[in-house]
């Protein structure tokens, strides 16, 4: 609901968001998603703006997540990043999508419910996920099929929506309750017409990686309470610095702060009418 009758049209205020949007869409044979019952709430105390950087900067990933890459690793997930392919640099991109949104776009080496079977899925998931591959290969064809299963992104709609479609899909929000913290609420997504076995695989992926109490969220918000008390103490700090990839031209990593600029700019842009 908008009560501003003066908004853009969704479309035009989506922008090249849409896109990536799309992706998540074509997971579905019946282009129907639908939010999964049950929702994570927790707050983090910590700037709200916070939690948007940490949700599509890609350069944190290695250190912060180290202890889930090593589960990944144990249980006999190859870890070794694609070699560079017709869909993206195997490296991963950095986008700014417009009015503030962005986004990464990376080719996928660590699973996906969508048709990327693991080892830690089990043996029993794998002739399902082999299914849904034949079905997308089908509806989409080769080229399209292997964007929507094989490459992962977090996308960030301006200023506090994430979708993030990776290890599973989650549509995560968060609200300032004061300058200092925050309330999230986060849902897991998946086709409406799912089956079990394909469901069960989406939301233990998403539970170990994105729950409240998985691998990543924990660590990602123990960092940004630490990143929160360090701003508040040391003074001598004026800015963040935001400047990584800046003088190049064309295309940006993952590791660039390309798509986080975006955001920032937006807000400047809005906060100094």
């Amino acid at each position: 609901m908008n009560l501003d009758k003066d908004a853009p049209a969704l479309s035009d205020y989506l922008a090249n968001a849409k896109d990536y949007i799309d992706l998540v869409i074509d997971q579905s044979p019946s282009g129907e998603m639908e939010v999964i019952q049950g929702t994570q709430e927790y707050d983090i105390q910590a700037n709200w703006k916070l939690l948007v950087e940490n949700s599509f900067d890609d350069y944190h990933l290695l250190s912060t997540h180290s202890t889930w890459l090593d589960y990944l690793k144990n249980s006999g997930v190859e870890m070794k990043r694609p070699d560079k392919g017709e869909m993206l640099p195997s490296h991963g991109a950095g986008k700014d999508l417009g009015n503030g949104h962005g986004t990464t776009d990376n080719v996928n080496f660590r699973g996906r419910p969508v048709a990327r079977w693991i080892p830690i899925y089990g043996e029993a998931a794998k002739p399902e996920l082999d299914r849904i591959r034949a079905e997308l290969v089908a509806r989409l064809g080769e080229a399209r099929a292997r964007r929507v299963a094989d490459t992962n992104r977090n996308l960030i709609v301006f200023p506090n929506l994430v979708i993030a479609d990776g290890s599973s899909v989650t549509i995560r929000t968060f609200q300032p309750v004061a300058a200092d913290r925050m309330r999230v609420t986060a849902w897991a997504v998946g086709p409406k017409e799912e089956s079990a076995t394909a469901r069960a695989v989406r939301l233990d992926s998403f539970l170990t990686f994105y729950g409240p109490g998985g691998f990543a969220t924990p660590d990602d918000i123990a960092a940004l309470e630490a990143v929160q008390q360090g701003l508040a103490t040391y003074r001598e700090v004026p800015w963040s610095v935001m400047s990584r990839g800046m003088a190049k031209e064309g295309e940006q990593l993952n590791t660039d702060e390309l798509h986080l600029r975006a955001f920032w700019i937006q807000w400047d842009k809005l906060m100094s009418r």
